[in-house]
């Protein structure tokens, strides 16, 4: 389990010539990083006497944004087991038409969990980047830029887990699951692409003020 080894880990075992980690664990990394970089925000309104009137709201926020990184954490696993269990089922014998058969509808049942993974991902980056919109508003304006950051990476993680969805859905032989996937990944997107245009709009209208 990567989160209990040092970082330094993750990167070279990254650039590495291995299959993991790979694009996946890289996304959910992101996206972790950029919850608890927005959860610095929170921590640094909370109990402070000028952000009375939103301390419910920061401790809700502050809830999910928990919920959301600790599942980002686990995903970062999930995507490289998916990986492993895909290439065992590679490997499973071919020389009959029976082990064919077996070998293809699990590869299919495999290729459909690993696209699950990142799907999973990129579901949770667009609350963090819902949760970010907040915080631009109600959050501790010394730390406006890192509400920025953190809705940044919560898109770019979004992106990233998308192309990976993408590419499973590319071997994948049942139509009406690329169908109801690719519909939800483009509901997912468009709605991410829109909020985060936003929230930077705002962070650097709050940074840098229109002169008087």
């Amino acid at each position: 389990m990567y989160l209990e080894r040092p970082l330094k880990d993750f990167i070279e075992d990254t650039s590495s010539r291995t299959p993991t980690p790979g694009g996946g664990s890289v996304a959910a990394l992101v996206g972790a990083l950029g919850g608890a970089l927005l959860s610095m925000v929170g921590n640094f309104t909370l109990g402070k006497k000028k952000f009375e009137s939103v301390q419910k709201e920061i401790k809700d926020i502050l809830q999910e944004l928990n919920l959301y990184t600790s599942r980002l954490c686990e995903l970062i696993q999930d995507d490289i087991s998916a990986y492993q269990n895909f290439s065992r089922i590679s490997s499973l014998p071919k020389n009959t038409q029976q082990e064919r058969k077996i070998r293809m509808e699990a590869m299919e049942k495999a290729l459909k969990n690993a696209a699950e993974v990142p799907l999973k991902t990129a579901d949770l980056s667009l609350k963090l980047i819902k949760l970010a919109s907040r915080l631009v508003s109600i959050g501790n304006p010394n730390l406006i830029s890192d509400v920025g950051v953190g809705a940044i990476l919560a898109e770019a993680t979004l992106e990233s887990a998308a192309l990976n969805v993408e590419i499973n859905l590319s071997y994948i032989k049942d139509a009406e699951f690329i169908k109801e996937k690719r519909k939800l990944l483009t509901s997912l997107l468009d709605e991410g692409k829109e909020f985060t245009l936003r929230i930077v709009k705002e962070v650097r209208e709050k940074i840098s003020p229109a002169p008087s």
